[in-house]
């Protein structure tokens, strides 16, 4: 699935300066407001007059010989048109397309969105010195906010906690975010209070979700259940849908890795601000097209969090924030 925004990214420019490369749909909950980011950090940097040229993946959802198709086609794009920037948003499209980037000097690649550790990509193809660019390639690596996260959940616990459940999907993104979650937590007290579990398929799901509503030891859960196969029709499930069964099995704080999540009903807390990590990529491409080195950019983690809360799912869970928590929500969902 390839779409095609034409132009409106103060210079006149050939077609197709900019590649925009999502992962995910379109109209993805957290590819979206990056993917509008990044084109408003381009706009206010001067560039308005840049053509841009945009690929959605949609691997949540799309067969893999589907996605595959899609991706050679962006190759050969990039072979052929040479853009001078290329954007890619989140790990799928990243993995995908940076190794034919280094094969384009004259191209520059800034991410967004990265979960995954560098070094994992860095030791296939290298193009970092720790996080100094020694290749065409930078950007922003996403924070997950964890030990932010469960400092909040003692607040409103008024006491430590004892478990927090992670229940995952074992798809790439899944298996990536659940690494991450354990990664960010190495060292805090908080390391050995996770508990794992994985949702192969639907009713594996749901069969989770009722354990951890009914283990008195979990406090609360972190839902990263986002493809999900189900048995009963063969497709995936993304968290759009995955999100009302998870609320309605478990009754407990659920905590959201983003604000978009805390939409479709979850509780929140404190998550990643996907439009704030999408402009400071923007914002670093902004600097390239300047004429900037891009060994002098280096790789930058997000810097912005978001407390969002959900009343109705607050509501349902009994739970009465104090005057003080209720201060710093950032963004209150009906």
């Amino acid at each position: 699935m390839v779409a095609v925004l034409a132009g409106s990214l103060p210079t006149a420019a050939k077609a197709e300066d900019v590649f925009l490369i999502a992962s995910y749909h379109q109209t993805d909950a957290c590819g979206q407001p990056q993917y509008k980011a990044a084109m408003d950090a381009l706009k206010q940097g001067g560039f308005a007059n840049l053509s841009s040229k945009g690929y959605f993946l949609d691997t949540r959802v799309s067969p893999k010989e589907a996605v595959l198709r899609t991706v050679e086609q962006v190759k050969k794009d990039i072979r052929t048109a040479r853009p001078k920037l290329v954007f890619t948003i989140d790990d799928a499209a990243f993995a995908m397309l940076y190794e034919e980037v280094l094969k384009q000097p004259g191209t520059q690649m800034v991410f967004t969105g990265l979960n995954r550790k560098l070094g994992f990509y860095n030791d296939k193809s290298r193009f970092l010195n720790n996080r100094t660019p020694v290749a065409n390639i930078t950007g922003v690596f996403e924070s997950l906010f964890m030990r932010e996260q469960f400092a909040m959940l003692e607040a409103i616990l008024k006491r430590p906690i004892r478990k927090v459940a992670v229940l995952h999907s074992t798809d790439a993104v899944g298996l990536i975010l659940k690494d991450q979650i354990l990664d960010e937590l190495k060292g805090t007290q908080y390391e050995n209070h996770i508990v794992l579990f994985a949702a192969e398929d639907i009713p594996t799901m749901i069969r989770h979700a009722r354990s951890i509503n009914e283990d008195r030891q979990i406090d609360a859960y972190i839902p990263v259940t986002m493809s999900v196969p189900d048995p009963a029709d063969n497709k995936r499930k993304t968290m759009d849908l995955l999100a009302p069964m998870l609320t309605g099995a478990i009754r407990k704080i659920d905590l959201s890795l983003n604000s978009s999540f805390t939409e479709y009903g979850f509780f929140g807390g404190v998550s990643i601000d996907f439009y704030q990590m999408g402009f400071q990529t923007g914002f670093l491409a902004t600097k390239l097209l300047k004429g900037g080195a891009i060994k002098d950019i280096p790789i930058e983690d997000a810097k912005r969090s978001i407390i969002a809360v959900n009343r109705k799912r607050m509501r349902e869970l009994g739970i009465h924030l104090s005057p003080e928590a209720r201060s710093i929500v950032d963004k209150w969902i009906d």
